[in-house]
């Protein structure tokens, strides 16, 4: 398949696809994660927050968090022809967004402030409400992943300080209510932080956790576990899993979530002891999961990492994000390979991560964020590249 250049970099992408936004050359700013979703009329919206000391001038709505002197601005970017070209709809003053869908409305959820912000758009991304602050400062760190929807409720993960490190929380919300209302909104227990948890739990081995290495959950993604003859199955049960800082590529770490009352727990293993250590494709990252039905198949998206066995801070350095793979599962412990998504140059300018995605038919389009020729490190990405899997389904076995 031949596959188009984008943006000036040696950029691979399946069958259409290219550059969503690039920052400005004379702007010192950095782009951060995305979200990606696909409308019913097949609209794509996708959404960033954008971050740096020139994000002040920037015209459009922007929002000053004081207590960490932190300009922010997002942008909501739409595509009415699967990702070809894209448009700015709208800005919006809050960062590390998720958008999804409740009904006829698009939500989009962030922080801001330290605290968790919404807005609503009833017309597809046309128009936006307000901004809508829902907590106060938590000092919140959010992860734009899918939210997830399990019976009758919305839920959102999120991390906050706490014991020493940052603890694992999840948001809820009722589907078909007016979200828009804070008493709509409640938030769950902390769970303590993940260096506290690990001396009770086994080692995955394979130098899983590495002596020594920073342990922290890091952001944190929901998956709900449909087969009942799943040993992780359970009414009620949904998991969370996220990168760690391991101290290997690969490798993720989980907890069982309540939804009666959110509260969090390890999962049980089959000896009884708490089971926390997954291998997991691109779990040294930040990644994208979810469940598609028609296939009955988990998917995921993430960093490829680098080649030989690095260890400890070698593990996340910029090296290993230069390569997004995708992935499919039945069980979500044993993974195969299904595609290539970018490969990106040497340095800084050829980073690619933070993977989000959205079906649109037989079809994933996805988008990344990237570095560009002014980027002095594996942080500071100054693209949002944007691109298409044909029949992905068909890329499974």
């Amino acid at each position: 398949m031949s596959e188009p250049q984008a943006a000036g970099t040696n950029e691979t992408k399946k069958s259409g696809g290219g550059l969503v936004y690039a920052v400005p050359e004379d702007k010192r700013i950095s782009i951060g994660p995305p979200s990606l979703i696909a409308l019913a009329n097949g609209k794509l919206l996708a959404a960033f927050d954008q971050t740096g000391p020139d994000v002040k001038g920037l015209n459009g709505k922007k929002g000053h968090d004081a207590k960490r002197n932190r300009w922010m601005q997002g942008r909501v970017m739409s595509s009415g022809d699967g990702g070809a070209s894209w448009q700015l709809v709208a800005t919006f003053p809050f960062r590390r967004a998720s958008l999804f869908r409740d009904g006829g409305d698009v939500y989009l959820l962030g922080e801001a402030a330290g605290g968790l912000c919404l807005m609503r758009s009833p017309d597809g991304g046309g128009s936006w409400s307000a901004p809508l602050e829902l907590t106060g400062d938590l000092d919140l760190w959010l992860a734009p992943t899918p939210v997830l929807a399990v019976g009758d409720s919305w839920l959102v993960p999120g991390m906050v300080p706490t014991g020493g490190g940052m603890g694992l929380t999840v948001f809820r919300a009722p589907k078909g209510a007016s979200l828009m209302n804070r008493k709509a909104w409640t938030q769950g227990p902390v769970s303590g932080p993940l260096s506290q948890l690990i001396p009770a739990a086994p080692g995955a081995g394979f130098g899983v956790p590495l002596a020594g290495a920073s342990l922290a959950w890091r952001d944190p993604v929901l998956a709900k576990v449909s087969d009942p003859k799943h040993p992780w199955f359970g009414e009620g049960a949904v998991h969370v899993l996220g990168a760690t800082g391991s101290g290997r590529q690969h490798w993720s770490a989980m907890m069982r979530l309540s939804t009666a009352d959110l509260s969090l727990d390890p999962q049980p293993g089959p000896d009884g002891g708490p089971w926390v250590w997954l291998p997991w494709p691109g779990g040294h990252e930040k990644f994208e999961l979810f469940y598609d039905e028609p296939s009955r198949l988990h998917w995921l998206l993430g960093s490829r990492g680098t080649s030989g066995l690095p260890l400890g801070s070698q593990a996340s350095q910029e090296a290993g994000l230069h390569r997004l793979g995708l992935w499919s599962s039945d069980n979500l412990v044993d993974w195969q390979f299904s595609a290539q998504l970018a490969i990106g140059g040497e340095g800084p300018a050829g980073i690619r991560c933070d993977p989000s995605a959205a079906v649109c038919g037989n079809d994933l389009v996805w988008v990344c964020r990237a570095g560009g020729t002014q980027s002095r490190n594996a942080r500071e990405t100054m693209q949002l590249l944007c691109g298409r899997v044909v029949n992905f389904r068909a890329r499974n076995g």
